[in-house]
C-alpha cells in the first residue's frame, strides 16, 4: 500500500501504511518525492497508524527530510506509536523532526516555515 493524502491549503497530511518496511519503502519514497517535486513541501508524516518500521522505513524518513530541507521546506512527524517512537529516539530522528501529537499544531507548523 501507497500513502495517501490530505491536503490543508498548502500543508499536505500524509498518511504513511501500517508497516514501513523494504517491502513498501521504495514505493512510498518515490511517491514522497514526487509530491515535493511538485512542490509541495509542506508535509506533516501522519505515522499514527505505522506500528513497525524497519531500517528501510527510516531511510525514507532521512530521505524525506533532505527533501524537503532542499526545498527549504518543512516536515513534522504526527503522533507515532510508542514502538517507533522509541525506534526514532534510538536513532536520533527526533533530533531532525519535530514530534506532534495534536494534527491542528503539526499543520499550522509546517505552514509557518
Amino acid at each position: 500500500m501507497s500513502v495517501s493524502v490530505s491536503s490543508y491549503g498548502e500543508a499536505e497530511v500524509v498518511h504513511l501504511p501500517e508497516k514501513l518496511t523494504m517491502a513498501n519503502a521504495n514505493e512510498i519514497k518515490t511517491s514522497i518525492n514526487a509530491m515535493i517535486e511538485e512542490g509541495r513541501h509542506r508535509l506533516v508524516v501522519d505515522m499514527a497508524g505505522v506500528n513497525f518500521t524497519d531500517s528501510s522505513g527510516l531511510a525514507v524518513l532521512v530521505a524525506l527530510y533532505k527533501g524537503v530541507g532542499a526545498k527549504n521546506g518543512r516536515a513534522v512527524l504526527l503522533s507515532p506509536q510508542p514502538s517507533v517512537q522509541s525506534l526514532l529516539e534510538l536513532t536520533r530522528l527526533q533530533e531532525l523532526f519535530e514530534i506532534y501529537q495534536d494534527p491542528r499544531a503539526a499543520i499550522d507548523r509546517v505552514l509557518a516555515a
